[in-house]
């Protein structure tokens, strides 16, 4: 039985994070990764008790075991899941990184969120 694929919610609304998701899809795959949309999936959002605002301010996905996961967790999943990076994932999970990235990611989101909030639809 193949695994569920990972599912990375992602604001298609934000320039920013458009580029890199569409880098991200142009690489070749370990595990599988569903990219959400963030403006079109609502109902995908509520299925895991997460709000559109949450995924909004800050990087969300549900592993291939259901988890929902968060912030810098979220780029490692990411990561170890595409093979020009996964030397990269598997590093700073070693090294036990994910805290520390998690620290600056909290801020740079939180730039990010202001700076594309007129952008955003978080209605």
């Amino acid at each position: 039985m193949a695994k569920q694929a990972h599912q990375i919610f992602y604001d298609d609304q934000c320039p920013l994070c458009n580029a890199e998701i569409n880098h991200y899809k142009k690489l070749t795959h370990i595990q599988a990764i569903d990219w959400v949309a963030i403006s079109t999936s609502e109902d995908v959002i509520k299925q895991h008790g997460l709000t559109k605002e949450a995924v909004l301010k800050r990087i969300h996905a549900i592993n291939n075991e259901g988890k929902v996961i968060s912030g810098a967790a979220v780029f490692s999943l990411i990561w170890n899941s595409l093979k020009p990076y996964q030397f990269a994932g598997k590093l700073i999970e070693a090294l036990h990184l994910i805290p520390v990235l998690d620290f600056f990611y909290k801020y740079f989101a939180e730039w990010r969120y202001k700076r594309n909030n007129a952008k955003c639809s978080t209605s």
